[in-house]
């Protein structure tokens, strides 16, 4: 057995695709960590001169309506005035607490500025959020502003309650473990997993290559298959290595940020009004549930291949059948489905790691039935039915995996 897995370590680290795989994997994370990660331009960013010009704005117009007789003026007015008497002091406080470099003072005055601003702009003809919130004509851009705000307000709350350094590129998530968690959050888990697939897409069908080495290896079939599955999820966990040093180029840039960084998460509570709309996880903690759930996918994946692979003998039909599988949730995805469909009942639904661990994919579904908790169970018990049905077609006879 041993023989058996260092001859498949070897041909699995040597082979020229799963090489070039690794090697582009490097340039991209390489590429991004110099030229992308320093360019991020987020919409919420930490802008002395936007605060003080809307705080100058809003009291010129305060001081210009207490010298008038407002008798008769319009009701908006009057709302204006309120809002703008309530709002100016968090801005004011801002400023003062960026003029003295008091980071702790402006997280807290910036957690209660977005509260409120959030409070009046929702649904409100007369306020509206960042522009940036409405690019490309979004349907959705008011509620995921609205979600921006609260999750800003959260973790600026948590900010100031820190007992680790506070730094700008902190409150920007320009830090390296917070742009680590901004990609998981997007299209990194679905990076990661395709890789994973392209590794495995041949490690059953390439033994047509050596079939006479192998016969010589008095191990059964189904044993071979499992070694197979072993060394092509340790190759998985190799995927990881580029993403370090990606880390390790941004932090020496904008600072490594710190495991105990709040990430707010949706709660889905009905009484949110009241109790909140969301709650916060450390920054470990987010990381750990992500690395089970992609680790779990990597092994999702790896076992459809060595179903696939004794089934159909293809390596097109290995890709076909991955792809869909990643892909398959932009079939039924649509914001607010999951209050007419159980749609967390479907394993796919759990591709979006990081959307899955923070739970916006509920806000976005509209459910709160999706947990990494059943998704681990759900992606489990499709693992073991896998195998099960490969163990089953290994076992027989008939089957040889070298004909």
């Amino acid at each position: 057995m041993w023989r058996y897995f260092k001859f498949e370590w070897v041909q699995f680290f040597t082979n020229k695709k799963n090489l070039a795989i690794y090697c582009l994997l490097l340039f991209a994370v390489i590429f991004y960590s110099f030229k992308v990660a320093p360019a991020y331009d987020p919409i919420e960013k930490v802008d002395e001169d936007e605060i003080e010009a809307r705080y100058l704005t809003r009291a010129t117009f305060l001081q210009d309506m207490a010298m008038k007789d407002l008798t008769g003026s319009h009701p908006s007015v009057f709302m204006a005035i309120e809002i703008f008497n309530y709002v100016n002091p968090y801005d004011q406080k801002r400023l003062d607490a960026l003029e003295r470099k008091d980071l702790s003072t402006y997280a807290e005055a910036t957690s209660g500025w977005y509260d409120i601003t959030n409070s009046f702009t929702y649904q409100n003809d007369s306020f509206f959020y960042n522009p940036r919130y409405y690019t490309y004509g979004s349907q959705y851009a008011e509620d995921d502003a609205f979600y921006a705000y609260f999750e800003n307000a959260k973790r600026y709350e948590f900010f100031a309650k820190a007992d680790y350094n506070l730094s700008i590129a902190l409150f920007e998530q320009r830090t390296a473990l917070q742009t680590l968690e901004r990609l998981l959050k997007g299209p990194l888990p679905l990076i990661l997993i395709a890789c994973a697939l392209l590794l495995a897409i041949d490690i059953v069908t390439k033994d047509r290559r050596n079939p006479t080495i192998l016969r010589g290896f008095p191990i059964a079939d189904w044993k071979k298959l499992f070694v197979k599955g072993f060394v092509a999820l340790l190759g998985g966990v190799a995927l990881f290595i580029p993403i370090l040093v990606g880390i390790i180029i941004i932090g020496l840039q904008s600072g490594f940020g710190h495991f105990a960084i709040p990430v707010p998460y949706y709660t889905a509570n009905m009484n949110w009004m009241q109790e909140g709309l969301l709650d916060v996880m450390s920054l470990g903690m987010f990381f750990t549930q992500c690395f089970l759930l992609i680790m779990m996918w990597f092994i999702v994946m790896i076992a459809v291949v060595l179903l696939s692979s004794v089934v159909f003998r293809n390596e097109l039909v290995n890709l076909a059948i991955g792809l869909l599988i990643i892909f398959g949730e932009n079939f039924y995805f649509n914001r607010g489905v999951g209050f007419f469909w159980s749609v967390e009942n479907y394993p796919t639904s759990y591709i979006q790691v990081g959307q899955i661990v923070s739970k916006i994919r509920n806000y976005y579904y509209m459910t709160d039935q999706l947990t990494v908790d059943f998704g681990l169970l759900l992606l489990f018990i499709s693992t073991v039915v896998l195998l099960i049905l490969m163990m089953a077609i290994a076992l027989n006879k008939r089957f040889k995996m070298v004909k």
